[in-house]
């Protein structure tokens, strides 16, 4: 089977700034900016947008306004609003901010999870049934995201069989779509190929996404491994902004997926992904210029097919 053979109709993308992006940064992002910047989202054809957390504020105080930021934004039709929450308090945040989905937070990792969460990862675990129970008594869809799925790093790389065992336990739960994340960007795409191989064939018809940072730079490559295998949901950050909260030195800064440089791989293979290019490229430089971030994606330096034909095409004109 060849590459196109492989690769879906269409693909979902998930929009994470609001989320992992706020989060990363040292400073606080005004609450009108927030909802002036995920208004904008909405406006760029994205199937969703994970808008902020239900954490504690002294967890990540960066999203202390969460409650606030769902209140205020202006809700697109065709466009899902989720918020991440890590535990029954946070689903019952989420319940009164009226979101469309949550995305329960578990982690593969035992140390991890005890450091991230401070529980056990069985405790975590054991609390999602009445997550599951909870959100769809009100009309809201579960995703489990699955942290530390392919690498920890406290533990390194996570056994396969440590990965499936979490996927069974939270579609037992009743959760509606697993994503698996990476964590610390260090998977590639013959892990990536296994390891959802083995989470389908146990599970067949599961809705898995996934989620991905690019320390290696192998997220794109990872992307169309898990396409080739029939995944069609992908998280990405405007700007490429986020990334783990607990990485160890100078790895902590490390991005997502820019959702720019995703959408215009999907655009140039001809994969339906149903977001407006332009659009969602004025909106990374319209964050990047608000949070002084620089050129943190390859469409923002100018990586654009027709940006790199047009430069080239004017340093050969002749006078």
């Amino acid at each position: 089977m060849s590459l196109l053979d492989s690769l879906p109709e269409r693909v979902h993308v998930v929009e994470m700034l609001p989320r992992d992006g706020f989060q990363r940064l040292d400073e606080f992002v005004p609450t009108d900016e927030k909802v002036e910047i995920i208004d904008a989202l909405s406006e760029t054809g994205v199937d969703e947008i994970e808008i902020s957390s239900f954490t504690h504020p002294k967890a990540v105080p960066t999203l202390r306004d969460a409650d606030e930021v769902a209140k205020r934004i202006t809700r697109r039709d065709g466009v899902t609003y989720r918020a991440l929450v890590p535990n029954l308090r946070g689903m019952e945040r989420a319940v009164e901010a009226e979101v469309d989905k949550v995305n329960a937070l578990v982690t593969v990792s035992e140390t991890y999870t005890r450091k991230n969460q401070n529980r056990t990862r069985e405790e975590v675990l054991a609390e999602m049934d009445d997550i599951v129970d909870l959100a769809h008594d009100h009309g809201i869809e579960v995703e489990a995201g699955m942290g530390t799925s392919f690498y920890c790093p406290y533990e390194g790389a996570i056994d396969p069989a440590e990965t499936l065992a979490v996927v069974d336990s939270v579609v037992d739960s009743g959760v509606d779509e697993v994503t698996l994340a990476t964590t610390m960007g260090l998977a590639n795409p013959v892990e990536i190929t296994e390891r959802f191989t083995a989470a389908f064939e146990a599970h067949p018809g599961l809705d898995m996404g996934l989620h991905l940072h690019d320390t290696n730079g192998m997220s794109l490559a990872n992307t169309l491994a898990a396409m080739a295998v029939g995944v069609d949901r992908f998280d990405a950050s405007v700007c490429g902004l986020g990334g783990g909260v607990v990485l160890p030195g100078d790895m902590s800064g490390v991005g997502n997926t820019p959702t720019e440089d995703l959408v215009q791989m999907l655009e140039r293979m001809g994969v339906g992904h149903g977001v407006d290019f332009g659009r969602i490229e004025a909106a990374a430089h319209d964050v990047s210029d608000r949070l002084g971030l620089g050129l943190t994606s390859h469409v923002l330096a100018g990586g654009t097919v027709e940006g790199v034909l047009d430069t080239v095409a004017a340093d050969q004109e002749v006078d």
